[in-house]
C-alpha cells in the first residue's frame, strides 16, 4: 500500500485534525467533494489524489512530512503500548491513571511484571531518550483515551485547557522545583490555539518535556538567536526621509531566558498625516535561525499570526554591523509574502548621525513615549486572535446563583444585565465571581465572547439574554 495513503488513513481514523473525514475534507477545500477522504479510507482513490490531500494537509497546518509520519507513529504506538501497559495496572484503584502517568514519566516499572520489565520497559526507555516527541505524544494519547476525553465533543480549546491543568497539577507535584515549567502551562493556555487533537498532543508534549528535561528550554531556544540590538529598536528603509506614508519597523526583543537566544516581535508602522500619527499595518515575528557551521546559510523565518491561521515566509539575510543595516532576500519558494524591503537600517535614537536620521529619531522617541505601549497591545491582539473590548464593554459586576449567571455590562453609556442559565454549560457550576472575566472579539469570526482565561472557557455574548 502507498505509504502516504496508510498514514492518511491512520490520521483520519484517529481524528488528528478534525472530528470527521467530512469535516477535514471541508477544511482542506473539498467542500464540493467531501467523499474524497472517505474514498481514501476505502482504498478507492488514485495515488495522485492521495498526494493532493497530503500536500493540502501540510500546507493547511504548516507541517512537514516528518510531522505526519511521527503523528501516525504516535497513534499506532498508543494502541500498541496500551495493550501492553493497561494489563499491568490495577484499574480498580481510584488513582490508577495517576500511577500510570507517574510510571511513564519517571521510568519506574518496578511494580510491573518481570516480563514487562524485561521486554517492554527497555523499548519505552529507548524511545523516550531517542525520540521524545514521539514518546510523549504516545503518553498524551494514552492518557486522553484512558480518561475517555473526546476533544471535539464540546470545544477543543476548552478540552486542551482542562487537560493542561490536569497534567500540570500532577507534574508540578512531582517536579516542584520546575517553576519555569509550571509557568509554561499558563502560557500554553493563553497563547495556544488548540483547534484539533494534533495541537493538543503537540502542546502537551511541550509541557511534558519542559518538566522532565532540564535542558529542553535551552535546546529549543538555541535554534533562534538574538543580536546585540536594543530591547526595542527602530528601522527604516535606507535613504528614505520621514514623509506621510513612510514605513518604519519596530523590533521588540523576546528572549528565552538566555542573552543570545530568542525572537523579535515586529510592529510594521506607516506614518500618518502628522508626526504624532503612525498606523499599525502589520505584526510579525522574526526568528533568526542559529548557524552551526560557517558556511550555513543565514535564514530569517518570518511569521504572521491572524487568529487560528499562521502564514510563514523565509528570507536569506545579511547584517552589516558597521552601518547597522539588515539586508533581506525573499526565498523564491515562499516569495516576499510580507512585503519587507530589501534593506532596513536601524535608527540611532540616542546619537543620530545626519539631519534625516535626527528627524526620525525625534519623531520615533516621541511616538514611543506617547503611543508605543498601546500599539504594542494592538499587535499582541493580532497574534492572539483576540481583541480586548474592556474600553467599550465595561464589566461592572458578576453575579452567580444556583440557577443563573449575570454579567452587568456598560456599553455605549447604557448599563445592561446579560443573563445565562447555569444549566446551559456544565462548567458554569465551577466558576466563581472572583475569577477574571474578559470580553473579547475573536479575529477569526469577529464574534464577541465572554471568557474565563484562567480556566480556558468562553461563551458567545450573543447567547446571553439582555435585560
Amino acid at each position: 500500500m502507498n505509504e502516504k495513503r496508510k498514514i492518511l488513513q491512520c490520521l483520519i481514523e484517529n481524528r488528528a485534525f478534525a472530528p470527521s473525514a467530512s469535516a477535514l475534507a471541508k477544511d482542506l477545500g473539498y467542500e464540493s467533494n467531501k467523499a474524497t477522504l472517505y474514498r481514501i479510507m476505502r482504498d478507492e482513490t488514485k495515488d495522485s489524489t492521495v498526494d493532493d490531500v497530503w500536500d493540502k494537509l501540510l500546507e493547511e497546518h504548516c507541517l512537514t512530512e516528518r510531522h505526519l509520519h511521527n503523528l501516525a507513529r504516535i497513534f499506532e504506538g498508543a494502541a500498541y503500548f496500551s495493550d501492553l501497559i493497561l494489563p499491568e495496572m490495577d484499574r480498580k484503584h481510584p488513582k490508577w491513571l495517576r500511577y500510570l502517568l507517574l510510571m511513564l514519566t519517571d521510568d519506574d516499572y518496578e511494580a510491573c511484571s518481570p516480563e514487562f520489565q524485561q521486554e517492554t520497559a527497555p523499548i519505552l526507555k529507548d524511545l523516550k531518550a531517542d525520540e521524545p516527541d514521539v514518546y510523549w505524544g504516545i503518553v498524551t494519547v494514552i492518557y486522553i483515551r484512558c480518561r475517555n476525553i473526546d476533544p471535539y465533543k464540546e470545544n477543543p480549546q476548552r478540552t486542551f485547557c482542562l487537560l493542561i491543568d490536569e497534567l500540570d497539577s500532577m507534574l508540578s507535584y512531582w517536579y516542584p522545583e520546575r517553576t519555569d515549567a509550571h509557568e509554561i502551562s499558563f502560557n500554553l493556555k493563553e497563547l495556544t490555539k488548540a483547534s484539533n487533537l494534533w495541537k493538543i498532543i503537540e502542546n502537551c508534549t511541550i509541557l511534558f518535556r519542559r518538566y522532565t528535561e532540564a535542558d529542553f528550554s535551552s535546546y529549543a531556544s538555541q535554534s533562534m538567536m538574538l543580536f546585540g540590538w536594543d530591547a526595542k529598536s527602530f528601522w527604516r528603509i535606507p535613504g528614505h526621509p520621514y514623509l506621510q506614508g513612510s514605513q518604519v519597523w519596530v523590533l521588540v526583543e523576546h528572549s528565552f531566558g538566555r542573552a543570545t537566544n530568542g525572537c523579535y516581535i515586529v510592529l510594521c508602522l506607516e506614518a500618518g498625516k502628522d508626526i504624532c500619527t503612525f498606523v499599525l499595518k502589520d505584526a510579525l515575528v522574526f526568528c533568526f535561525w542559529s548557524v552551526d557551521k560557517e558556511d550555513d546559510p543565514l535564514i530569517l523565518q518570518a511569521c504572521r499570526g491572524t487568529g487560528a491561521h499562521r502564514e510563514w515566509c523565509f528570507y536569506a539575510y545579511g547584517y552589516d554591523e558597521e552601518t547597522h543595516t539588515l539586508y533581506l532576500e525573499a526565498n523564491p519558494a515562499t516569495g516576499n509574502l510580507f512585503g519587507l524591503p530589501e534593506a532596513m537600517k536601524q535608527i540611532n535614537l540616542e546619537k543620530p548621525k545626519d539631519k534625516e536620521e535626527k528627524v526620525w529619531a525625534r519623531i520615533m522617541n516621541k511616538w514611543d513615549k506617547e503611543q508605543g505601549n498601546s500599539i504594542f497591545e494592538q499587535a499582541k491582539a493580532l497574534f492572539a486572535g483576540r481583541i480586548d473590548l474592556k474600553d467599550t464593554y465595561q464589566l461592572e459586576d458578576v453575579s452567580i446563583s444556583r440557577t443563573c449567571l449575570k454579567l452587568f455590562i456598560r456599553h455605549n453609556g447604557d448599563s445592561r444585565t446579560y443573563q445565562l442559565p447555569i444549566e446551559a454549560y456544565d462548567f458554569l457550576q465551577k466558576i466563581n465571581p472572583t475569577q477574571q472575566v474578559l470580553i473579547v472579539r475573536h479575529t477569526d469570526d469577529q464574534d464577541i465572547y465572554v471568557e474565563w482565561p484562567e480556566m480556558g472557557y468562553g461563551i458567545k455574548l450573543s447567547e446571553f439574554e439582555v435585560h
